[in-house]
């Protein structure tokens, strides 16, 4: 296992992109971060919101990772090193502008609508 560890230079690289491969493919995920507090009673009017799959803290370490230019946005060149991100590229530009705000990395990867 040791020797697994040290052959690949990139132990990092690998863990996130498993992560944002699996955010973007799969279904929930076991996380050992605490829940974040249930979303509040829906109203009348208001449908009422799934819980996110994914912690905030999770998310923003993933995105800066990444954001190789730390500009904020995830180029369709950043996304190319990590597989589901690539593939998911599209759908989760909203706005069709080429890039990934931090919002629709979040919104892809919690699959909830943007706010």
């Amino acid at each position: 296992m040791l020797m697994r560890f040290l052959k690949n230079p990139f132990p990092l690289r690998s863990a996130l992109l498993a992560l944002c491969g699996a955010a973007l493919l799969a279904g929930p995920v076991a996380a050992q971060t605490a829940e974040p507090a249930p979303p509040p009673p829906a109203t009348a009017d208001t449908p009422p919101q799934p819980a996110p799959k994914y912690a905030a803290r999770d998310i923003e370490r993933a995105f800066g990772y990444i954001d190789a230019n730390q500009d904020g946005r995830l180029s369709r060149e950043e996304a190319a090193g990590f597989r589901g991100v690539a593939r998911h590229f599209d759908e989760a530009d909203l706005n069709h502008d080429g890039a990934l705000s931090r919002a629709e990395f979040e919104n892809a990867l919690n699959h909830s609508k943007p706010q």
